[in-house]
């Protein structure tokens, strides 16, 4: 008896889980044969290819799924990250944004904006995401880490220092905002 679309995907999540992506994609690929437009199993299997540095692939699994639900949150988020892996960092802000949209309390989004806009240059931007994503989740590393460093790079030293000591309080040896605080110190 065949598989169904469901065991198939439930059986590619946890082959996803254990990190054994052969198999992972083998079962994604299964279940898009029962269903070969859904967003859900498109993103994932596209998930496995970023994850396996077949960049090429998730770019087009990631693009059909969002081609089949516009408003996929995770896959949005998922293509920025490749887009910034891949150094296109004008896609990866619009593929955040997107996300955003999509997912308004989307905490990983928000961050990973906050960090781009910083290096665009967009200081303040990457406060407002920063901060939006430090109000969801108010432990989030790396989001403390570019709030200081956007703080810093908009003059304002204090704020950056404090944020630094906020992150370095949660996560002590953050090797980032070690170095961070330190220049800062030495600068002083």
């Amino acid at each position: 008896m065949a598989a169904t679309f469901e065991q198939l995907m439930t059986a590619a999540l946890a082959h996803h889980q254990r990190g054994d992506l052969p198999a992972a994609a083998r079962c994604y690929a299964q279940a898009l044969k029962h269903t070969p437009d859904h967003a859900g199993a498109l993103h994932m299997l596209g998930l496995v290819h970023a994850q396996s540095g077949d960049h090429a692939n998730a770019l087009v699994l990631f693009n059909r799924a969002l081609a089949h639900d516009p408003r996929h949150a995770e896959a949005h988020c998922d293509l920025g990250d490749l887009h910034h892996q891949l150094g296109q960092l004008d896609e990866a802000v619009v593929c955040w944004r997107c996300a955003i949209t999509a997912c308004d309390t989307m905490v990983r989004a928000w961050s990973r904006l906050g960090e781009a806009l910083r290096q665009q240059g967009d200081h303040d931007g990457a406060i407002i995401a920063c901060e939006r994503a430090l109000a969801l989740e108010p432990g989030r590393i790396e989001a403390l880490y570019n709030l200081g460093c956007a703080l810093h790079e908009a003059g304002r030293v204090d704020e950056a220092i404090a944020t630094w000591r906020r992150a370095l309080a949660l996560q002590p040896r953050h090797a980032q905002a070690q170095a961070a605080l330190a220049r800062t110190s030495e600068v002083d």
